[in-house]
């Protein structure tokens, strides 16, 4: 029982000493806002509209005025990786790297590269493979998502210092 309390003045001073030194968590104050609104352009492939839908998700929508805008380009590979005695495919990986460009007021904020591997199996049914296939490119897509939030996150809040 008292090392619960220990532990609990524990983590409230780091949290005290941490607010003293100017810490902010990454999500926190007015970038979220910004990218929130944000313009974004991207292609028309599945992958575009899983990745854009993504990062709705992962700063919300509030209809606002954004500065900033955003430029996605991606591309993605399937690899086989797994080949059977009849030299057919049994494992893929699909790559899906995206380029970006984050703009506020036509000048450039941040620009890079993401990428992330997703992979699946590859059933005999041709349901079975396509099934698996878009499993896989939702799951990059997402996971690219993810990692460029982070970047865009950083971005917005280092610009806006």
């Amino acid at each position: 029982m008292a090392s619960r309390h220990i532990l609990a003045a524990m983590s409230a001073s780091a949290l005290f000493l941490l607010s003293g030194c100017g810490f902010q968590p990454l999500y926190a104050g007015p970038n979220t806002a910004a990218l929130s609104a944000m313009e974004i352009e991207a292609g028309q492939s599945r992958i575009d509209y899983l990745i854009e839908d993504a990062l709705a998700g992962a700063f919300g929508s509030t209809g606002g005025p954004s500065p900033y805008r955003l430029t996605l380009e991606s591309q993605t590979r399937e690899l086989p990786l797994g080949i059977s005695a009849a030299d057919r495919a049994t494992r893929y990986a699909l790559e899906v790297t995206v380029g970006y460009r984050l703009e506020s007021g036509g000048e450039e904020v941040s620009i890079g590269r993401v990428s992330d591997t997703a992979y699946f199996d590859a059933p005999n049914e041709a349901f079975g493979l396509i099934a698996a296939r878009r499993d896989a490119e939702t799951q990059a897509a997402e996971a690219v998502a993810r990692r460029l939030s982070r970047r865009l996150a950083a971005a917005v809040n280092e610009d806006q210092r």
